[in-house]
């Protein structure tokens, strides 16, 4: 692989959740301090953020990790900055990416328990998997809610890595905004760059277009959480609307790929007192108690769902007909 610049930060972002929105900050904060700067983010599709804007990624064929390393060959030897979203998923593949980047730092977001498949249920299990992604030696910068997470610790420890933590910064959004957010700027300062202009950018940078929101059609309300994956984060998302449970419908997409998801949400999905909870996408093999598949042919048959006066909650995975709602 041809050598990166030796003059050329690097930093590596990996976790559960929140990869692509901590590297577009970060993006934004190195070119706030008059660096050029390349960020490959993944998250829902693939990108490239580069001094001419934001370009998607096009693939002949699905995910590949060799992806990462293809986009470090492809830039520039004048790159001042560079940000790499790992988009390994596999423990044995973790290692790739710190191995093509070499980072001078490694934003690990969190640990939250996803990709049951690959990694076991659990956040332990998930530590695990994500530590063996973790560069020998470096420096790991995490949100200040893991300093006290002794399993990960024990794991970094075992790597030889420095653990530095990070205070959130107020973005007067949700509360993973402002954890994000003191995760960029947190960055900036182990590099030693000043965050002043930074601030500004980081606070200033706008939603991307697949972050939460809600959808508003024809009277009614459709919150558009596909894309968060975990349970976690998406009870905590439904919790920031303050909507009754008895007055929303729960809509889940489902992924035949992803069944340690499916399962993961099982407990929310029956448990609640949903007002309706709708299975789409993929058939699951069975399916939470209280619950029904409906067949749609295309985003707009979910929004023909909604009446006025409709609150539905959607969630589990974007892929399929709710990324065309995005």
């Amino acid at each position: 692989m041809r050598s990166i610049g030796d003059g050329s930060l690097r930093v590596l972002v990996t976790g559960s959740r929140g990869k692509s929105s901590v590297a577009r900050l970060l993006h934004a904060a190195f070119e706030a301090c008059g660096l050029e700067a390349w960020t490959r983010i993944t998250g829902v599709v693939p990108r490239q953020l580069g001094p001419g804007g934001t370009r998607e990624i096009l693939r002949t064929s699905g995910a590949h990790v060799e992806e990462m390393r293809w986009w470090l060959r492809s830039l520039p030897q004048k790159a001042q900055a560079i940000v790499l979203e790992n988009s390994s998923i596999t423990p044995e593949l973790q290692p790739l990416a710190a191995r093509w980047l070499r980072p001078h730092l490694t934003i690990l977001t969190n640990v939250l328990p996803d990709h049951q498949e690959a990694w076991g249920p659990g956040p332990a299990a998930a530590a695990e998997a994500l530590a063996a992604g973790l560069h020998p030696d470096g420096r790991v910068l995490m949100p200040e809610h893991l300093e006290h997470d002794k399993s990960l610790r024990s794991l970094l420890e075992k790597r030889g890595c420095t653990a530095v933590f990070a205070t959130a910064e107020d973005s007067g959004g949700p509360a993973h905004q402002s954890v994000n957010a003191g995760l960029a700027l947190a960055a900036l300062e182990h590099l030693g760059l000043p965050a002043t202009e930074a601030r500004r950018a980081v606070q200033g940078l706008g939603q991307d277009r697949y972050d939460f929101r809600v959808l508003r059609h024809r009277g009614a309300e459709l919150a558009l959480a596909f894309s968060v994956n975990d349970i976690a984060s998406t009870r905590a998302l439904f919790r920031s609307l303050r909507w009754r449970e008895e007055s929303t419908r729960l809509v889940y997409n489902h992924r035949a790929d992803r069944p340690g998801r499916f399962r993961s949400f099982g407990d929310w999905l029956s448990r609640g007192r949903w007002r309706e909870v709708v299975i789409i996408g993929d058939r699951p093999v069975s399916r939470p108690a209280g619950s029904h598949y409906l067949r749609l042919d295309g985003a707009s048959s979910l929004l023909r769902l909604l009446q006025p006066g409709d609150s539905a909650f959607g969630c589990g995975n974007i892929a399929g007909h709710p990324l065309a709602l995005y």
